[in-house]
């Protein structure tokens, strides 16, 4: 059987012939589902087309399988319909058919609720039976491994590896109506030690970064994780949350076991930003955060949501001073975009203060109306702050003070590079993570 799996891009990151690739390679590495369904699929032809870096293949499949998030839902109703005629039979998973499996199941074959890799086997004993059902819920994650060849197609990283150990949202309350993990993975689960760690001695790549929405969210397991996979010298980023900083005593550990980057996610600097910067205490509290994980020569990475009421042109321009204060490496950038189904998108909406268009819930368009500043005035000041972080002058005053803690080999591989590759994806116009 011939398996067709489709990663659709965005229009400003879409492969366009005879162009060069948009946007940093850093950035560019193939959907990991896709690596796992390749694993599934051994005995099938397998094949995989990435709109990042190609264009659609140009093979009559049996199966199209298609990643579908929100903001491009349309645009893949649309270009499936227009591709593949009635005879081939297409599948679609990820947030939209998770919280739209009706809509999505008008346009597909099949809609896939939840983790696609834990219902995989039942779709192509269906598809041979022709007995396809319109919906597949999956209830329980129980597939980790993966076919690595995708990671070596030209155009996507050659610096790291991917890598999942676990499933499923870690995140604080307050941040879970934001989540996507808590959306499609309603059932958390963790790859054992003794898998992971065989997983991690067949990467060819030195550096892994870890796709997990908290790799420190069981501590003792992450350690041990690193620590019995020291002895393949691999360099490590992941993302973790500010309770790191009560567990002081690991620093060490994760300097010895070779992580390079730590990612703090929303819940480090939280949702009162506005009272916040303006509290010594707190400001002081967050330096010397920033400074301890310094010490230990890892690279801060620091993801901050916005677009919350109160918000001003004055807010941005002490922020984007207070990052630069607090040393901070790199900045992610999102505005809130609660998502569909959740408490905080049902209270937007019945004050009517949300959009419809789902288009737009790709976490940098503005979602929510919010008294004070207009949406696009919120994208614009979103922009400035992004591109002022990282214009040449705010990189190499940054790389100045934090160089000697960091060292040569980190500044330059861990810090250098992920900036100048921030630059480069702002600066072709083609976004940016989130």
């Amino acid at each position: 059987m011939r398996i067709l799996f489709y990663n659709p891009a965005p229009s400003q990151r879409r492969y366009t012939p005879f162009e060069a690739l948009r946007g940093s390679p850093f950035f560019r590495r193939p959907n990991y589902d896709a690596l796992r369904l390749a694993h599934l699929s051994q005995g099938h032809d397998f094949a995989y087309s990435d709109e990042h870096i190609e264009g659609i293949a140009d093979i009559s499949p049996d199966i199209v399988v298609v990643h579908t998030p929100l903001n491009l839902a349309r645009y893949v109703e649309t270009f499936v319909k227009e591709r593949w005629d009635e005879g081939v039979t297409t599948i679609c998973y990820g947030s939209y058919p998770t919280l739209f499996p009706r809509e999505a199941k008008a346009f597909f074959t099949s809609a896939v609720v939840g983790d696609i890799a834990s219902v995989w086997k039942n779709i192509l004993t269906d598809h041979k039976r022709k007995t396809l059902a319109g919906v597949y819920t999956s209830n329980k994650i129980t597939h980790f491994d993966v076919d690595r060849q995708l990671e070596s197609k030209y155009g996507f990283t050659p610096f790291f590896s991917q890598i999942r150990t676990s499933y499923g949202c870690h995140c604080t309350d307050e941040n879970k109506d934001y989540c996507y993990e808590n959306t499609l993975y309603k059932h958390p689960a963790r790859w054992s030690i003794d898998k992971s760690v065989e997983a991690i001695s067949q990467l060819k790549r030195k550096a892994v970064f870890v796709l997990d929405d908290d790799f420190l969210f069981d501590t003792k397991y992450g350690i041990r994780l690193l620590e019995r996979s020291w002895r393949y010298k691999k360099m490590w980023i992941f993302q973790t949350t500010s309770e790191i900083f009560k567990r002081p005593d690991i620093l060490p550990l994760l300097r010895d076991d070779g992580v390079r980057i730590i990612y703090l996610k929303e819940d480090w600097l939280g949702r009162d930003l506005l009272e916040n910067l303006h509290n010594p205490d707190y400001v002081k509290e967050k330096e010397y955060q920033v400074s301890m994980i310094h010490n230990f020569r890892i690279t801060v990475g620091c993801k901050i949501r916005l677009g919350f009421e109160g918000e001003d042109y004055k807010f941005y321009h002490q922020l984007q001073k207070f990052l630069v204060k607090l040393r901070i490496d790199i900045i992610e950038l999102a505005v809130q975009t609660p998502l569909p189904g959740t408490m905080t998108h049902r209270a937007y909406s019945m004050k009517k203060q949300i959009v419809s268009d789902m288009s737009l819930y790709d976490q940098w368009m503005p979602v929510v109306n919010m008294p004070g500043m207009a949406p696009q005035a919120q994208y614009s000041m979103m922009e400035w702050l992004r591109d002022r972080f990282y214009s040449w002058d705010s990189i190499m005053l940054r790389n100045i003070v934090v160089s000697p803690r960091l060292g040569f080999y980190n500044t330059v591989f861990f810090y250098l590079i992920p900036n100048l590759s921030y630059r480069s994806n702002f600066l072709e116009k083609v976004g940016y993570p989130p």
